[in-house]
C-alpha cells in the first residue's frame, strides 16, 4: 500500500470566540502561566495532518499549535509531502529519516520543522494501525485499557484561597493528582503551594509547573524550599537547552525533577539524561518525534530509571494518540490531562474521554481513536 495524499489543516480556537467578544474572556485564561505574562494566548491552536493511503484509509497526526500553526502547515504542505507521496507505507521512523537528516542539515532540526515531521510520524502510525484493524496501543506492544493521569493547571490565580479553591474543585470532579502553575517569586510561590497541598489532602498527588521562568539561582532557593511539602514534581525550573544547569538545580532540590516539554529530538533527552538532569521527562507527542519519537524516549527512561510523563496538551488527536503510547512505551509514569478550555481537545472528538479511578481509558477503537469530526475542520480552519 502506498501513500496518495497528505494534507496539512491549521486550526485555531480564539477564546474571544469562544466568550463572544475579547472583553468576556476570563483574564488567567489570556496569562494561565509564567511565560504568557507579555505575549499573552489568545486562544488555541492545532496543525492537523491527514496521511491518505490508495484505498483511501486515512490516518490523523498533529502538530504543535501555538504559536501559530500556519508554519507547519506549510512545511508538511510544501517540503515533506512531496517526499512521501507514492511512497510504500513501511516504519514511520525510517520514512521519515531523510526529512529529519535535512532539516537538521539546514539547520532547522527542532522548532516547527520537527513539529511538522512528529504530525507526519503520528499520522503514519494512525494509519498503519488502521490499516492492520488494531488499536494503535496493540501496534506498539501494548493494550488498551487505563492511564493513570493528573490534572493541569490550576493557574496564575490572585490569592492562594483562590488557588487552593480551583484545587479542590478539581479533587471534587475525581482527579487525584494536581498541577499548579508557579514562577511568580519564590515568597508568592510559597503561599499558593502551602494553600493548595493545604486544601487537596495528604492522599493526592502535587505538581508544581515553573514554565522556565527562573534562572539557576533562584531556581536552587525555591528548590531547597520545597521539602516542607509532599511533592511529586519541580517542573522546568529553568529555561530549557542547558542539562548541566538544570543537574545544578536537581541536585540541590529537596523534591524530584520534571522537564522536556520544550525539546525536540531523541539526542536531547538522551543528554538530560546523561547529565543527571530529570528524574521525569515529558515529551510532547507534537514536537518530539511523534509516535516513533515517544516510544524511543521510552525506552531512554526505562533504561535510566527515569519516568516517563508525556506533556498532555494539544488537540484531542495529539491526546488520543498518546495516551495509546502510554499504554505501550516502557518507563511510563503519568500522563497530564491538560483542562485549559480547548474545543479542539474537547469538542472535536467523536466521543470523549472518562475519568475512572484516576486514570483515563484507552479506547480499544481501531487506530488512535482520536480522528476529529470534519464540521470542526471547516469552522476552525485558518485561512492561509
Amino acid at each position: 500500500m502506498k501513500i496518495a495524499s497528505i494534507e496539512a489543516i491549521p486550526l485555531e480556537a480564539p477564546f474571544a470566540r469562544i466568550f463572544g467578544g475579547a472583553d468576556k474572556v476570563p483574564p488567567q485564561l489570556y496569562r494561565p502561566a509564567s511565560h504568557f505574562q507579555t505575549i499573552v494566548r489568545s486562544g488555541q491552536f492545532a496543525t492537523l495532518v491527514l496521511v491518505r493511503a490508495e484505498d483511501g484509509t486515512t490516518g490523523v497526526g498533529e502538530a504543535f499549535g501555538l504559536p501559530d500553526p500556519v508554519a507547519n502547515a506549510s512545511l508538511v504542505k510544501r517540503v515533506i509531502a512531496p517526499g512521501l507521496i507514492g511512497v510504500s507505507i513501511g516504519d514511520p521512523w525510517e520514512m521519515l529519516a531523510e526529512h529529519r537528516a535535512y532539516f537538521a542539515a539546514m539547520g532547522h532540526g527542532r522548532g516547527k520543522a520537527a513539529e511538522a515531521v512528529s504530525a507526519v510520524d503520528t499520522a503514519l502510525w494512525d494509519l498503519k494501525a488502521k490499516l492492520a484493524g488494531v488499536p494503535l496501543a496493540t501496534l506498539l506492544g501494548g493494550t488498551p485499557g487505563p492511564v493513570p493521569v493528573y490534572v493541569s493547571p490550576v493557574p496564575f490565580l490572585p490569592t492562594p484561597d483562590e488557588s487552593a479553591h480551583a484545587a479542590v474543585a478539581f479533587r471534587a470532579q475525581g482527579w487525584r493528582a494536581i498541577k499548579l502553575k508557579i514562577g511568580r517569586g519564590i515568597a508568592t510561590d510559597l503561599d499558593h503551594i502551602g494553600a493548595v497541598r493545604a486544601a487537596i489532602g495528604p492522599d493526592a498527588d502535587l505538581m508544581l509547573d515553573v514554565n522556565c521562568a527562573y534562572d539557576e539561582e533562584t531556581a536552587i532557593a525555591l528548590g531547597r524550599q520545597l521539602g516542607r511539602f509532599p511533592v511529586t514534581w519541580y517542573e522546568e525550573p529553568i529555561p530549557p537547552g542547558d542539562p548541566a544547569a538544570l543537574a545544578r538545580v536537581r541536585s540541590s532540590s529537596a523534591v524530584p525533577i520534571a522537564t522536556g516539554e520544550n525539546e525536540f529530538m531523541v539526542s536531547d533527552f538522551q543528554a538530560l539524561i546523561e547529565a543527571g538532569a530529570a528524574d521525569f521527562l515529558m515529551p510532547n507527542i507534537a514536537r518530539a518525534g511523534g509516535v516513533s519519537g515517544l516510544m524511543r524516549i521510552g525506552r531512554l527512561c526505562a533504561d535510566a530509571g527515569v519516568g516517563l510523563s508525556p506533556h498532555g496538551v494539544g488537540s484531542c488527536v495529539s491526546v488520543a494518540a498518546a495516551l495509546h503510547i502510554c499504554r505501550a512505551a516502557p518507563g511510563f509514569a503519568f500522563y497530564e490531562a491538560n483542562k485549559l478550555l480547548n474545543p479542539l481537545r474537547d469538542d472535536m472528538p467523536a466521543e470523549r474521554l472518562h475519568l475512572v479511578e484516576g486514570a483515563y481509558i484507552t479506547p480499544g477503537t481501531i487506530g488512535h481513536g482520536g480522528d476529529p469530526r470534519p464540521d470542526f475542520l471547516i469552522d476552525y480552519r485558518v485561512n492561509s
